[in-house]
């Protein structure tokens, strides 16, 4: 398969004059992967900073692999993902922690039943990494400073675009297909966590760290958020979106903080924030329980508002830091956010 210029801008949002201009994508004729490509979100809404460098890497790669740092929540993967979709390029995604090991990556021998005979016999099952590689995949690592780094370091000869030896495999040489792209997403910036926010994260190796072009995420502002969530919501009033987005910018400033002075010991701060996909989760639980409120004598949510706040984010924190987060939204709403029982217990 090859890179041919077949899909126009405007897949990517892309409006006035160059909304016509072709570019690089994989045809659906005689397309054997298309069950890996990931499923298109029409809504989502496209960063020229972040799209202009990944499809330049997804195009030409160089020999490099690629790197996204930013908060939680961000829309790190979701980009890599909504790109994929629009060049129709399959992509294998795994999610990495502490105790993975290399087995897991490139595959290991196993114990599989033949269908013809039933007999079980010993083979080598290769891993996503390695199917990746065998096919012209994207492989992408998310959560990559959870690695350990000696796993890392083992890469460090696929991650600059050479071949992978297969040892259990009879020693197996993988030659890395023309299209396979190496992609990681992480909180971190590979020297360990200095805020405080990321348990778990590790230091990596500067050798792999050499490999990587990189690339920082932020959160949308506030006007492509809200462009996001009336394309998601129209019937909703802009006003309230617009007050749910100040909401979320609350938390989340209260969980970055100051992201160049680290937490010092025993300082506690919010261990959750709002991503684009909470944001939305809240938006549509809320409308629903409003429009159920309003043709219900006896709905059981006082306030639907932050019933729905519950549901989509604050369910999963402890009893202090819901407070805090219902608080900022009863701030930012007023009068509209009236009878919580989270701020108000006993009402």
């Amino acid at each position: 398969m090859n890179l041919t210029p077949c899909v126009p801008m405007s897949a990517y949002g892309v409006t006035g004059a160059n909304a016509g201009v072709m570019s690089p994508a994989f045809a659906t004729e005689n397309h054997p992967l298309l069950e890996l490509v990931p499923k298109h979100n029409a809504q989502f809404l496209f960063r020229s900073e972040l799209r202009m460098p990944v499809m330049n890497f997804l195009t030409v790669s160089g020999g490099d692999s690629l790197a996204l740092v930013g908060p939680t929540g961000a829309g790190k993967t979701s980009v890599v993902e909504q790109i994929a979709a629009r060049m129709r390029y399959p992509l294998r995604k795994v999610n990495a922690h502490s105790r993975m090991e290399m087995p897991e990556l490139i595959g290991q021998m196993s114990l599989q039943c033949d269908p013809a005979t039933g007999d079980q016999q010993t083979v080598f099952a290769h891993g996503p990494l390695a199917l990746a590689m065998k096919e012209g995949s994207i492989f992408l690592l998310d959560e990559a400073d959870f690695l350990d780094p000696a796993v890392m370091a083992g890469l460090n000869a696929v991650l600059e675009g050479g071949a992978l030896v297969l040892a259990e495999n009879r020693g197996e040489v993988i030659v890395p297909h023309p299209n396979f792209r190496f992609i990681i997403t992480c909180n971190t910036r590979g020297q360990g966590d200095e805020t405080g926010l990321y348990t778990g994260t590790l230091s990596q190796n500067l050798a792999s760290w050499d490999r990587y072009r990189m690339l920082e995420v932020s959160y949308l502002t506030k006007e492509e958020e809200l462009a996001v969530l009336q394309a998601t919501l129209p019937q909703v009033d802009a006003t309230i979106l617009s007050t749910m987005i100040d909401v979320a910018n609350g938390v989340r400033q209260q969980f970055i903080g100051n992201p160049d002075q680290a937490l010092q010991a025993g300082q506690s701060g919010l261990t959750v924030t709002f991503s684009t996909r909470t944001l939305l989760r809240w938006a549509r639980i809320a409308t629903t329980y409003s429009t159920a409120a309003s043709r219900q004598a006896n709905f059981p949510f006082a306030c639907p508002l932050a019933q729905a706040l519950r549901e989509a984010l604050t369910n999963r924190t402890d009893k202090p830091m819901r407070l805090v987060i219902h608080t900022i939204a009863k701030d930012k709403f007023g009068t509209a956010w009236a009878n919580d029982p989270v701020v108000a217990p006993g009402v």
